[in-house]
């Protein structure tokens, strides 16, 4: 009883005020994190590197867009934010908006699957295809059971005994984040759509998929605008006394509600470009096979004088 309680007596000190530098310089050595991006990194460019010696083209934007994601992770979990998660709310949420929004379709948008199924033996390409097509991964990567557990475990969290006991035990928090990070990618492979999946949607489907989760994000925010009452009695003790917790907490609420629009928005953008961008080269495609099929017609013949036309 007595580590638990010297716990929260050394966290109500809480952190010092947010100052420049030391939001830039302060960063933690959390060796599981720091072992998974490192292992994402060196695998991702290790299949680059093959790539490169077969002689094959990778799109750049792909690996931007992956360790972008690597390092969105990164700040999320290793940078000042790690410092202040605890003792603010407001940047609780960011963390975790960052490692449900940001981070998941960065990484979806880097298409690791296709880049290993490219680069490695046959026997592992028919693992991967095997794992990517099993019954488990099915069942977890249906589109409507990704948006229940993306859009719902906020409401879990918040509303539960969870986030106080996450609050307090180490073992909860670092779950909580990898849950997190994994609801993000279940939501977001399949409407992102460029690595191999069991379901393939239309671009219309995907676009419905993000409008119904805008909703349940937004009140979920506004109710946090609006609570007069702290979740967890938990915030108040890990709070510092240059901080409100409660005016935290209701701005936690604005960031859920306005990145949340925000990121949904601007993928909502891009997937309707990519349709139309689809659509067109539909277009070209259909025009090059009916010039194909007048080509192999022969060309029109010129009526002889006086001969006329009749219709059949």
């Amino acid at each position: 009883m007595a580590a638990p309680m010297l716990t929260v007596l050394a966290a109500a000190a809480g952190p010092p005020p947010p100052s420049f530098p030391g939001l830039l310089l302060d960063w933690h050595a959390d060796p599981l994190v720091i072992a998974g991006l490192l292992a994402g990194g060196l695998l991702y460019g290790a299949g680059l590197r093959r790539l490169a010696a077969a002689g094959r083209d990778w799109p750049r934007r792909r690996t931007v867009a992956f360790m972008a994601g690597l390092a969105t992770v990164a700040i999320a979990l290793l940078s000042a934010a790690a410092t202040y998660e605890d003792a603010l709310f407001s940047v609780h949420v960011a963390q975790h908006m960052v490692l449900t929004m940001l981070a998941p379709p960065l990484l979806a948008l880097g298409a690791p699957i296709t880049l290993a199924l490219m680069t490695t033996p046959a026997p592992v390409r028919k693992r991967i295809t095997r794992l990517v097509h099993s019954a488990p991964v099915k069942a977890l990567s249906h589109p409507m059971l990704a948006w229940v557990i993306f859009t719902l475990s906020l409401y879990v969290l918040y509303y539960s005994p969870l986030f106080g006991l996450s609050l307090r035990n180490p073992a909860v928090h670092v779950f909580v984040h990898a849950h997190f990070l994994l609801a993000g990618l279940l939501f977001w492979w399949p409407i992102i759509g460029v690595d191999p999946t069991r379901w393939r949607l239309h671009p219309g489907a995907r676009l419905g998929l993000l409008f119904l989760m805008l909703p349940f994000h937004a009140f979920l925010g506004v109710a946090l605008m609006g609570s007069n009452a702290l979740l967890d009695p938990a915030m108040a003790a890990l709070a510092p006394a240059w901080a409100d917790p409660l005016a935290h907490q209701q701005a936690g609420g604005g960031i859920l509600w306005g990145a949340g629009d925000l990121v949904s928005v601007i993928a909502a953008l891009g997937i309707m470009v990519s349709w139309a961008s689809d659509d067109e080269k539909q277009a070209r495609r259909e025009d090059r096979r009916l010039d194909r099929d007048r080509a192999a017609s022969g060309p029109l013949r010129p009526a002889r004088p006086g001969q006329q036309h009749r219709p059949g």
